[in-house]
């Protein structure tokens, strides 16, 4: 019963400081607050709640990670030996969120796009054919008057229709390649098959529910419809529910996400909802590519913001990691094995406890990693071992692993069982299958903890705001006590007639503002990129070499012994080669850093960014209130306001929109034409890479830009001015009366704070 009360506190509690704040005129400055101190909705909180005290209620273990980060392939290696019965995605437009519960019989129920969703992907996908065409015309233009230039002997040379129709076509390939990185890109792809599927929302009705006589029936057959790439359903298809008969899965909901930063809205945001509704969490990292700031901050946001302590890192497709310069000395993979695992145990535990230094919630986190290596897996090793006496069962990419592992490490891979042993724990199944074990074992302590967490960090959230708020009423009562009202109604006066010549100023400035995004950010983060591409061309040249090779070479027929015989002579010859391990690990990193170091930068400069406007803008004020005359307007009033407005422009998050192809994943020496054809391809990969991110840069300032274009703060900052000073003169006429106002909101504020306590 004390649960329940203590439960309905954080609910009331939030209703409690909603009705305070409306009925004191607070909703403005409480609005930011909220978004800083992340304060939802009270019914958002109790949906929650109400589910961790539902009868019956299942253990939700989330597998979240980036897209692509081997989360379908680990469970179906977790829940169906290695079967591939989860599909994998192809790309973040063909993901459905899948959720895996159990069930006596086997069926899928399938959620839909509505509508509204449809409509919001067929807005994206307008605004993405606008885009195109504009810049397919550019582009056409440029390379008909670059065609005139080199055709400049000639006087008032004109294309030829045939000229003309090459330059069309030219200038709509290069715009299509440069348009797959635009943000719009996905909803275009998605509804270009929604499209083409030929069918309706109404047609869909039916298909709700899936029976199937079996696992591979369903999978294999029935439900291809729905989440293949080439499924006639699959456009529509936003979310898949898998009901199956595996005993495991008793008491258990398994949600495997399309991947954290959905491209489609809607999917996106119930993977969010999603989020806060999970008990356990497996983060699943690629081991190449190992914590990134994408997974941090979905550590650091679920730890925090959701108060789920119950969470697991997952180094996955470690396998790709056992021919780089991790098995430097060592001859066993076992050996590197347990390297890889410790360096990247003290990454994970450099940035845990770093962010625990800033953030209690994560102690317990961290402290947990400090005591447990992070558990690297691989899936592949696992279909290996699953299927090591069959290996005509192999598919193409467990065929080339096996033989790179066989290549070097020919000690273990040569003997069936040391292989075996080795690939058992390249796998790690049991462990994750203990992880599984363990959480339901403790399903009950689990579920209690979990609504206590999310109890407690939403207390705390509630305790910041609410500090937050007692101290904007302390200021607004200093002012009323301090303030002369004849200066206050001087000060309105002033502000009337300067209001022109303040909007001016601020004008002057915040355009100024936004071209130093346009013109330094850019630059920054383009030299960052540039940085990147210099490295990948130094390891790409020192990777390369030659070696020499005999070959047998026939030089003709002679009689001997009555038999006319083929005579050969041994040549040597000159083969070029290429250190593939190198040059993969090179275009990971830097793959990685990339993505690292510019959402940093932007992210460190964005923030940088605001706090100059807040500078350069108090101080535009000012300078116009100067060149007016007269005195100054009250510091704390300029203050507020333009505290306000900042904090409401709007704001961007930098995203790489990138993915390495699988035929770069080789490693060892290649040699002669494979080593030319992956050069050549690594080439041509990195180059491409250069232009997305060149046009991610691009993309992430011009959404920026246009959204602080589109924003007119100058009008809006004279107006928070002139409401402040109206709201404050009216306040000083009737001290007294506001006096005892503002201090009644203390008492109801300190009597909040000690309810949340």
């Amino acid at each position: 019963m004390q649960q329940s009360l203590s439960i309905m506190n954080i609910i009331q509690l939030n209703e409690k400081i909603d009705t305070f704040v409306n009925q004191y005129g607070l909703s403005d400055d409480a609005l930011a607050l909220k978004q800083e101190h992340a304060i939802q909705k009270s019914d958002e909180w109790q949906a929650i709640l109400d589910g961790f005290s539902k009868d019956g209620r299942v253990l939700r273990i989330g597998i979240i990670g980036r897209v692509k980060a081997g989360k379908s392939s680990m469970l179906n290696a977790l829940v169906f030996e290695g079967r591939d019965i989860l599909p994998k995605a192809a790309t973040p437009m063909t993901a459905a969120l899948t959720t895996i519960e159990y069930s006596e019989t086997v069926r899928a129920e399938v959620d839909f796009f509505t509508q509204s969703d449809i409509d919001e992907i067929k807005k994206k996908h307008d605004i993405y054919c606008e885009k195109l065409e504009q810049k397919v015309h550019d582009k056409k233009a440029g390379l008909i008057e670059r065609l005139k230039k080199k055709k400049a002997g000639f006087l008032n040379y004109s294309c030829s229709s045939e000229e003309e129709r090459d330059c069309q076509k030219k200038a709509e390939s290069q715009a299509e390649r440069e348009m797959k990185s635009d943000p719009t890109f996905a909803s275009y792809d998605q509804y270009r098959r929604i499209e083409a599927s030929g069918k309706s929302l109404s047609d869909l009705q039916q298909y709700k529910t899936i029976q199937a006589n079996s696992v591979e029936d369903l999978m294999t057959g029935k439900l291809n419809q729905f989440v293949s790439s080439g499924g006639d359903f699959m456009p529509f298809t936003k979310a898949v529910t898998l009901y199956i008969p595996e005993k495991g899965l008793q008491g258990l909901q398994l949600i495997d996400t399309p991947g954290i930063n959905d491209p489609v809205t809607s999917r996106g945001e119930r993977t969010e909802q999603l989020l806060q509704e999970c008990d356990v969490v497996l983060i699943v990292s690629p081991s190449g590519q190992f914590l990134s700031s994408e997974d941090t901050n979905l550590i650091h946001r679920i730890t925090t913001k959701e108060g789920t302590q119950q969470v697991y890192i997952i180094a996955s497709q470690v396998d790709s990691q056992l021919f780089g310069n991790e098995r430097a000395g060592f001859s066993s993979p076992l050996d590197v094995l347990d390297n890889i695992t410790a360096t990247l145990s003290n990454q994970a535990r450099n940035v845990l406890n770093a962010q625990a230094a800033s953030f209690p919630e994560m102690k317990i986190l961290a402290d947990k990693l400090n005591k447990n290596d992070v558990i690297c897996s691989s899936s592949v090793a696992f279909s290996i071992l699953k299927y090591f006496d069959t290996p005509a069962a192999w598919d193409a990419n467990s065929k080339h692993v096996f033989d790179n592992l066989n290549y070097h490490y020919p000690d273990t891979f040569k003997h069936p069982e040391l292989a075996k042993n080795a690939l058992k724990k390249l796998a790690n199944i049991e462990k994750l299958h203990q992880i599984i074990t363990d959480v339901t074992t403790h399903k009950a302590h689990i579920l209690t903890q979990r609504r206590t967490d999310f109890e407690n960090s939403k207390r705390a959230a509630l305790r910041s705001y609410l500090k937050a708020l007692s101290a904007l009423i302390n200021e607004r009562i200093h002012q009323i006590e301090t303030m002369d009202i004849n200066s206050l109604r001087e000060q309105q006066m002033r502000l009337a007639k300067q209001q022109a010549l303040i909007t001016h100023h601020v004008s002057d400035v915040y355009d100024d503002l936004v071209s130093d995004i346009q013109l330094n950010l850019s630059k920054e983060l383009k030299d960052e990129l540039n940085r990147q591409m210099r490295e990948y061309e130094e390891v790409s040249e020192g990777a390369q070499g030659t070696t020499t090779e005999s070959k047998q070479v026939s030089i003709g027929r002679s009689w001997r012994s009555l038999w006319l015989t083929e005579e050969y002579e041994t040549r040597q010859y000159n083969v070029q080669t290429v250190q593939a391990t190198s040059v993969r690990r090179a275009i990971e990193r830097i793959r990685a850093q990339l993505e690292d170091n510019l959402t940093s930068l932007s992210g460190k400069d964005a923030k940088i960014w605001r706090e100059k406007a807040y500078r350069q803008i108090v101080s535009a004020v000012e300078t116009a209130m100067r060149q007016a005359g007269g005195d100054q307007l009250d510091l704390t009033v300029i203050f507020r306001a333009v505290r306000n407005v900042v904090a409401c422009m709007p704001e961007v998050s930098f995203k790489l929109k990138d993915d390495i192809p699988s035929s770069l994943k080789k490693s060892g020496q290649l040699k002669d034409t494979e080593a030319q054809n992956y050069l050549h391809e690594a080439e041509n990969y990195v180059s491409r890479l250069r232009t997305t991110v060149r046009n991610d840069i691009s993309n992430y300032i011009n959404e920026w830009v246009g959204r602080l274009k589109k924003n007119d703060l100058p009008n809006t900052l004279t107006g928070q001015m002139n409401n402040y000073l109206s709201q404050l003169l009216n306040e000083i006429e009737n001290k007294e009366a506001s006096l005892f106002r503002y201090r009644n909101i203390q008492k109801e504020l300190s009597a909040l704070e000690q309810e949340v306590a």
